[in-house]
């Protein structure tokens, strides 16, 4: 059977979320170690643009040549946005828990929704607005309401992490180079965010265990080089608002791993949960 454009997209969007979900195990596998975040954040897209760097020398002479103002933008849209975006929320979760951080960061498709809606004047279906909706009640049923804590700092850093997260998925989705490319020079510029960031604060340095660097290794390529990929590849067939949605189904695939990797268990509060997300998302994929 032959997909149509908005069924390949709508695929590579879910498998991206699928994929991100492993960022809870090989994450907290290698901060286990005694790597700082920003540290950590630096191997992973590191990593990251050294497995896309083979794919783009593959297809060299076959591409045409990127425009120096789409590698400019996609690398400052790393370095600004997904970069800031995922340091953002590494930092607001010691003051309100990953779970409030989650739900907060996780509204970015209505954010997405609203920015374009303001500055682009596109048009929102109703069914979208529902599926968020939806979406954000299941995500609230995965918090642990026991371990909530509401300061106004982490809240803030969180909302502030989805937003620029929703930048870097409409900047990337406005961009006309190739999802490859794309996703080399978006890992350069979360690399020199990082970097930064781990110098700043003296926390760099080399890991020197095996353990540690498959870690690394598997936060990556599995859950970055894949996923952005993926996503970027999606984002070429449907909307910014669509791939974002879909891509929401990253926390029940990350509690799903989570259970299955790291022995987490898993509430009957947070089964609904899971199912209502996953309802918001199907709901996208039915036709307007």
């Amino acid at each position: 059977m032959r997909l149509s454009n908005e069924q390949k997209g709508s695929l590579y969007a879910i498998t991206s979320g699928f994929l991100y979900g492993f960022i809870g195990y090989f994450g907290m596998s290698a901060m286990n170690t005694d790597l700082s975040a920003a540290n950590m954040l630096f191997w992973r897209f590191s990593i990251s643009a050294l497995t896309v760097l083979p794919m783009i020398l593959w297809s060299w002479q076959s591409t045409p040549r990127p425009k120096i103002k789409e590698i400019w933008r996609a690398y400052l849209s790393g370095l600004l946005f997904y970069g800031a975006s995922t340091l953002l929320y590494f930092i607001a979760s010691p003051y309100i828990g990953t779970g409030l951080s989650m739900v907060i960061f996780f509204a970015y498709p209505a954010m997405i929704m609203l920015i374009n809606l303001l500055f682009y004047k596109a048009t929102i279906t109703g069914q979208y607005g529902i599926a968020i909706t939806i979406i954000l009640i299941g995500l609230c049923l995965l918090v642990d309401f026991k371990a909530l804590t509401f300061d106004m700092i982490g809240i803030a850093l969180s909302l502030l992490s989805g937003l620029f997260y929703a930048a870097y998925v409409i900047a990337s989705k406005k961009n006309a180079l190739p999802a490859i490319p794309q996703t080399l020079f978006i890992s350069l510029g979360c690399m020199t965010t990082s970097f930064i960031v781990a110098l700043s604060e003296d926390s760099f340095f080399i890991p020197t265990q095996a353990d540690t660097w498959i870690n690394l290794f598997g936060i990556g390529i599995i859950a970055t080089a894949l996923p952005v990929l993926l996503l970027l590849k999606g984002l070429e067939y449907i909307s910014a608002e669509k791939g974002s949605i879909l891509s929401v189904l990253e926390p029940v695939f990350v509690m799903f791993f989570g259970a299955l990797l790291l022995h987490e268990t898993i509430s009957i509060i947070q089964l609904i949960g899971c199912v209502v997300i996953l309802s918001g998302a199907l709901l996208t994929l039915r036709p307007h």
